[in-house]
């Protein structure tokens, strides 16, 4: 048994690290390839008996025996070793048992490595054509020819290994190569694993003779197989017009439990594309998005992290065109330049979400090469609008996934960024959350509208007749986008003051108000208000945030299961920095909460610690952390003093001598 017992440590070390980020297909693969592991030993011990039972006809008949005397003498030998238990049967189960945990382990252990990075980012279709066919041809070719030769060598196992391995490579050779260093390193840690619970398994459980090129072969099985999978789910996630080209059916393919998407799969393996046919303009603008998220938005690129990996790169393709669009309405060089960026952004989202019929036609044929774009947009004439191609890339990818997004949202979002450039003040409590609710809120319902997408529930952006889309949820979402926007406010008064912004209300100013405001917006000088002024100010819009709170955390739990921990993860940690600021003695210039609190958050959240349970063991960490610098405090003043003693004792000596 003690085989059984380290393989299943492994499993519940890995799987209880793994358990928050399991996706769909995660589920898929634990199922199938737990359950092709766990009948592994029971096809392997029934072909070992048929090719006894054959190998007995044989010298039978060699014997002059007749044939049928050798079938009744074989079936009852055969009947009598299935209903006469035997150690032998017994070991068949375990075996199964540790073979389906060891598939359960490297499918969490493929994922702890791979989930990082996007899978679509090893995909190059500008590669070398002539290297790409080979890789992918060449190689699977070379990889059944060794299985042919392995079976001539009777080695059927490795045959069988080598078969499997040559159609996974045909599948995603090219992939398995710009992988090979996650690859290798989950291989290896794996085939450590199965080594080992081989080495320790029953001296007559078919494990223990199991030499260590099977051991190896199973689990490079096994990781290509999971990433194989990642290949496929990343082609249909991002091209999916190769199986449906009818953007309205394409929503059957987002749940990767449902028959629609492995029948998808199924058609996508039969006609599989070589990279170079795939078009390039997808990849090269995502990795645009990622780039320019990179250095502005680390909390963002944190929180999405969690998120399942088909879901994170449109919710990053939302965000990105989000944070450019607010760049280019606040950060143009001139007023007149911000204002015609509204202007060009709205133009491009009523052709995006309304186009008209002469648009079609003028523009049918301009994106005839990228069939992930709609049509009906001229984007040359937008090259001539938009300031860079990283830009131009950023709105081609938000038209790739506006057709599951809610135009009315995005009409809200506008509206909000015309109220920046007016510069009008906030003039009432009622209008600072009536702009929270659209410069957030509406980003949190666009969000909600992704992520049902994404998750298989279907297309949330129409408003009209759309019997999946769930008001309440989304009026919850708003919620959770608004609260979050009033702490962002309440932290940020001196900072947008300095850069010539307030949104702090006037009802909440000294009357006359307007010397105030003068002084926040257009002096940009917050200390001549006075830091305890400020911070009442922020204090009060934080209150109207608490207020809120218990509905925004209701359109958390009103999200899939999925992504409600990193979602809920995050806004615990923004909830966390109204505590912050008003703990602060003074008003500092941009509140942050600790990194070790956040950390303890996201974990809290991540794992599911709540309630009186994770305070205790808060209380606990926080008190075991006290003692430890306090002892270190002690050791550190101990060896300063003893170091001063021994300076005064050699000082008097030299003095005596």
């Amino acid at each position: 048994m003690t085989y059984i017992y380290y393989a299943s440590a492994a499993l519940l070390v890995t799987f209880s690290v793994y358990r928050p980020f399991i996706t769909k297909l995660d589920k898929v693969k634990y199922g199938a390839l737990g359950g092709a592991s766990f009948l592994t030993p029971f096809i392997i011990d029934y072909n070992s008996k048929a090719a006894k039972s054959a190998i007995n006809l044989y010298n039978n008949s060699t014997n002059n025996m007749t044939s049928i005397l050798n079938l009744t003498h074989s079936n009852s030998i055969t009947s009598n070793l299935s209903t006469t238990p035997t150690p032998l049967s017994q070991c068949l189960f375990f075996d199964a048992i540790v073979l389906f945990m060891l598939s359960a382990f490297i499918v969490s252990i493929c994922g702890l490595f791979t989930r990082w990075h996007f899978p679509i980012t090893f995909i190059k279709p500008n590669s070398n054509s002539l290297v790409s066919g080979f890789v992918r041809h060449g190689l699977s070719v070379l990889i059944i020819l060794m299985a042919i030769t392995s079976q001539y060598a009777s080695l059927q196992s490795v045959s069988f290994a080598l078969t499997v391995i040559g159609l996974l490579w045909y599948i995603a050779g090219p992939y398995f190569i710009r992988r090979a260093k996650v690859i290798a390193v989950t291989s290896m840690i794996s085939t450590l694993l199965g080594f080992l619970v081989c080495c320790t398994a029953y001296t007559h459980s078919k494990l223990y003779v199991t030499g260590t090129l099977d051991c190896a072969l199973f689990v490079m099985v096994l990781v290509l197989s999971c990433n194989a999978l990642d290949y496929l789910d990343t082609i249909l996630n991002t091209f999916p017009h190769l199986i449906q080209k009818d953007k309205s059916k394409q929503a059957a393919l987002q749940s990767q439990t449902s028959f629609s998407y492995w029948f998808a799969v199924i058609q996508l393996v039969s006609c599989m594309p070589n990279e170079s046919d795939l078009h390039a303009s997808p990849i090269e603008d995502i990795e645009t998005a990622i780039r320019v998220l990179g250095p502005a938005s680390r909390s963002w690129k944190t929180m999405a992290a969690l998120f399942p990996v088909n879901l994170r790169q449109d919710l990053c393709l939302l965000y990105a065109f989000f944070r450019t669009a607010d760049d280019l309405v606040d950060d143009a060089p001139t007023p007149k330049q911000c204002e015609q960026n509204l202007i060009t952004i709205r133009r491009f989202l009523r052709e995006v979400f309304f186009p008209t019929e002469q648009q079609a036609k003028i523009c049918k044929d301009s994106n005839s090469q990228d069939l992930t774009l709609p049509g009906h947009i001229n984007w040359n004439y937008y090259a001539t609008l938009l300031p860079n191609e990283d830009v131009l890339a950023i709105f081609r990818n938000f038209a790739r996934i506006s057709h599951y997004l809610c135009p009315r949202a995005m009409s809200e979002l506008t509206d909000a960024w015309e109220h920046d450039l007016r510069g009008e003040p906030v003039k009432k409590q009622k209008d600072l959350l009536n702009y929270a609710a659209l410069i957030s809120g509406t980003f949190g319902e666009l969000c909600t509208c992704a992520i049902m997408y994404k998750t298989g529930r279907g297309n949330w952006g129409k408003q009209k007749n759309n019997l999946v889309r769930n008001e309440d949820v989304l009026s919850r979402a708003r919620a959770t986008g608004q609260c979050l926007q009033l702490i962002n406010i309440a932290r940020d008064v001196i900072a947008d003051s300095l850069v010539g912004r307030c949104y702090v209300p006037l009802q909440y100013m000294p009357y006359p108000p307007q010397n105030m405001y003068h002084i926040l917006k257009v002096v940009r000088n917050p200390l001549l208000v006075g830091e305890h002024t400020l911070k009442s100010f922020s204090i009060r819009i934080l209150g109207l945030a608490d207020q809120i709170s218990d509905k925004a955390q209701k359109g958390i739990d009103g999200l899939p299961e999925e992504v409600q921990d990193s979602i809920r993860a995050a806004f615990e940690i923004y909830m966390a920095i109204g505590p912050t600021l008003v703990n602060d003695p003074g008003f500092p210039l941009r509140a942050k909460v600790p990194k070790r609190q956040q950390q303890w958050i996201a974990l809290r959240c991540i794992y599911g610690f709540r309630g009186p349970v994770a305070r205790a063991i808060s209380a606990t960490f926080y008190e075991i952390v006290s003692i430890y610098t306090r002892a270190f405090a002690r050791l550190s003043n101990t060896r300063k003093a003893t170091v001063a003693v021994q300076r005064t004792t050699t000082t008097t000596t030299t003095t005596a001598n």
